[in-house]
C-alpha cells in the first residue's frame, strides 16, 4: 500500500472564510478540492493557531473539537487536526508553500500533476 502523503492545510482563510475569533463559511471549492485530493491519496492534516494555547483564555470552548465539528458539519474530508500549537506570524514561509487565493482548482491541478515527490510543486 502506498503511504499518504500529508498535505497541511490552514483552517481559517483557507478553509473556511477568516472571520476570527469567530468561524466563517467554508472557503468556495474546498469541498472539492479536499475530496479530490483524498481520493488522490493525500493524507489532509488541519492546522490552526486555534488550537495555540495562546488563545486558550481568549477564545470560548474546545477550539479543536470546534474545528473537528465544522469540518464534519460541512462534510470536509480531513485525516487529523493538528495541535496544539500552530506558531504565530505576520507571515509563515517555507520551501513547499502553496499560496492559497481563493485557487482550489489551480492548487488541486498541480498537486495532481506532480511526477514525483520531489518536485516543487509552485516555483
Amino acid at each position: 500500500m502506498k503511504k499518504q502523503r500529508p498535505i497541511v492545510v490552514d483552517f481559517d482563510g483557507v478553509i473556511c472564510e477568516h472571520r476570527f475569533p469567530d468561524v466563517g463559511e467554508p472557503s468556495e471549492g474546498v469541498q472539492g478540492a479536499l475530496n479530490t485530493l483524498k481520493k488522490a491519496g493525500y493524507r489532509i492534516v488541519i492546522h490552526s493557531c486555534r488550537t495555540s494555547f495562546k488563545f486558550k483564555n481568549l477564545l470560548g470552548g474546545d477550539q479543536f473539537e470546534r474545528i473537528k465539528d465544522y469540518m464534519k458539519h460541512y462534510k470536509l474530508p480531513f485525516d487529523k487536526i493538528r495541535e496544539p500549537d500552530k506558531p504565530i506570524g505576520v507571515a509563515y514561509i517555507d520551501d513547499k508553500g502553496i499560496n492559497f487565493r481563493n485557487n482550489w482548482g489551480e492548487i488541486t491541478d498541480k498537486l495532481l500533476s506532480r511526477s514525483n515527490k520531489n518536485k516543487r510543486v509552485f516555483s
